[in-house]
């Protein structure tokens, strides 16, 4: 049933407006991202340069001799999953809470998972399904990430695991690659293995540490799976506001494409009532002459 000039009219008005709030968002979330990319990308240096000296360190240190280093058969496995606490951002989301699933169901199908959701949309997600998590963690990635955060979150981690209550730690997450492209990522914090890290010149070997090196490595290890953390959670949040910046344009640009539509078709129906109504006059005129 064709729409009448004056619910076009309506619609259109609604439309528009639906434009100027998509608009302002896209706004919002650019004017975050760029804040929150130019944090992300700065830690990445930081992070890098840890891994070398955490490698070069337990080069000349047994792996047993901290907890954190050492493997053993995997019986139960801790997942952190990182999501926002709010949507409009397109795929985000569901790439992570899907590559989620894939790991229960495939990867440790045979293994205890333990899951602890940061955001509401993994809260919402699992508990929909009857899937109970270890810890949940909300509006903590609201605006800004906070190291307190990842530092009280990776605590409880770090309990479990060396009291073996848990045999390893991942974080699946958002990697922010550009504007246009996030990766979900799955990175085994625990046990801290660097099989990937590329060499550094630099060697620690020939340097004297007080008091010893095992002790250098009982600060930096557990401070290591903090900040690996704590970029994870950089990383999200530069994602969520370039998906989300993504899908704001689209929506607008959508939206403008259904005003120009509603347009059309309005000036269509005014064309078919001002024809008709001439029709009438002119009919009206032919009779009165007869």
């Amino acid at each position: 049933m064709a729409l009448s000039m004056k619910d076009i009219k309506r619609k259109i008005a609604s439309v528009k407006k639906t434009q100027q709030i998509t608009k302002a968002m896209k706004m919002v979330a650019a004017a975050k991202l760029r804040k929150t990319q130019e944090a992300a990308l700065q830690f990445r240096p930081y992070i890098n340069r840890l891994e070398q000296v955490i490698t070069s360190l337990t080069e000349y240190t047994s792996h047993m001799e901290h907890p954190l280093l050492r493997f053993r058969d995997v019986k139960t496995v801790d997942i952190v999953v990182l999501t926002s606490d709010r949507g409009l951002c397109g795929a985000f989301n569901h790439n992570v809470l899907k590559e989620t699933e894939s790991l229960i169901k495939n990867k440790f199908a045979n293994n205890t998972v333990n899951l602890t959701l940061i955001g509401r949309f993994a809260n919402n997600y699992f508990k929909f399904r009857g899937i109970s998590p270890k810890h949940t963690y909300s509006d903590i990635l609201k605006d800004k990430a906070e190291f307190g955060d990842a530092s009280t979150i990776m605590e409880n981690a770090i309990k479990d695991f060396t009291q073996e209550a848990t045999d390893e730690v991942y974080i699946v997450y958002n990697k922010f690659v550009n504007v246009l492209v996030q990766k979900v990522v799955v990175k085994k914090v625990l046990p801290i293995s660097f099989g990937d890290t590329v060499p550094t010149e630099q060697t620690y070997d020939k340097f004297e540490f007080e008091p010893d090196k095992s002790t250098v490595l009982n600060e930096l290890l557990p401070k290591y799976a903090k900040i690996s953390l704590y970029e994870s959670m950089l990383e999200s949040l530069a994602g969520e506001y370039a998906a989300r910046m993504t899908a704001m344009d689209a929506a607008t640009s959508n939206a403008g494409e259904m005003i120009k539509n509603l347009t059309l078709e309005f000036n269509k129906a005014r064309q078919a009532s001002i024809t008709r109504e001439l029709i009438e006059i002119t009919t009206s005129i032919e009779a009165m002459k007869q």
